[in-house]
């Protein structure tokens, strides 16, 4: 089974000798918005001739830090929409057939922020999930304070189409929800298409190897199984750590079967 391990698209061409040597598979993490936007087309153009070259499999992580989409200051969601297109451009670029995003959902919203914000991300989003179809890349909402999989649910029932997709994250999960895992995947697994893999201590959001922390990977598998779906397996720690969060992971497989 591959496993792939998440590179900043600033890091990507000074990574491949540890993607190669170790035997991962790349998620391309868009960081630095700003790096991503100053990316020419032949700069795109060589990263994709050496994502072939390798044969490799990619998806990407779209701009996160600061955006929000349907933010209620009308300047930071246009600059994030324009962000998010221009992920989404990005991957189609690289060749990836799938984009995750974080909602930029906050639970500490009042009752009156939640449906104003509510309100925006309805009337915001429609034009980058259509941008999405027109490029050809899946769109993949991430948890990430959402503190329970109903908020996830409610953000794609409000896009058109039933287009949108699901990657659970696991330390998310552990240090932002009190929801069981059971939970959260019943709601998701249907559009679950990757997970990302990481541990913590359920208090702080450390980015620890699987198998480092708290979070139940071998119900995590369990559940895989009993629903019979395959999703990506982003292993979303730093480089080091990546190769033992592998072992331990793949032990989890093996013990249920």
């Amino acid at each position: 089974m591959d496993f792939y391990v998440s590179v900043p698209l600033s890091r990507f061409e000074s990574s491949i000798d540890y993607i190669k040597r170790e035997g991962f598979q790349p998620e391309i993490r868009m960081t630095d918005v700003n790096f991503m936007l100053c990316q020419k087309e032949k700069d795109l153009a060589r990263m994709r001739e050496i994502i072939e070259k390798n044969s490799f499999s990619v998806f990407t992580h779209g701009p996160f830090f600061g955006l929000d989409a349907a933010s209620l200051d009308r300047n930071l969601s246009e600059y994030s929409i324009r962000s998010l297109i221009h992920g989404l451009k990005t991957t189609r670029a690289l060749g990836g057939r799938i984009m995750v995003m974080h909602t930029g959902y906050l639970p500490q919203f009042s009752r009156g922020g939640r449906r104003h914000w509510f309100r925006n991300w309805a009337r915001n989003m429609p034009q980058v999930v259509d941008k999405a179809e027109e490029f050809g890349v899946i769109l993949a909402l991430e948890n990430t304070w959402d503190d329970r999989p109903e908020i996830l649910l409610h953000l794609a029932g409000l896009l058109p189409g039933g287009r949108i997709r699901f990657c659970l994250d696991t330390g998310h999960v552990n240090a932002f929800s009190r929801r069981p895992l059971k939970q959260w995947m019943d709601a998701v697994w249907e559009g679950l298409v990757a997970l990302h893999l990481h541990d913590n201590d359920g208090l702080s959001d450390d980015h620890l190897p699987p198998g480092k922390g708290t979070f139940d990977f071998k119900e995590l598998f369990g559940i895989l199984k009993e629903k019979g779906i395959r999703p990506l397996l982003d292993i979303e720690v730093d480089f080091p750590g990546a190769p033992g969060g592998r072992a331990y992971l793949e032990k989890m497989l093996e013990e249920n079967g």
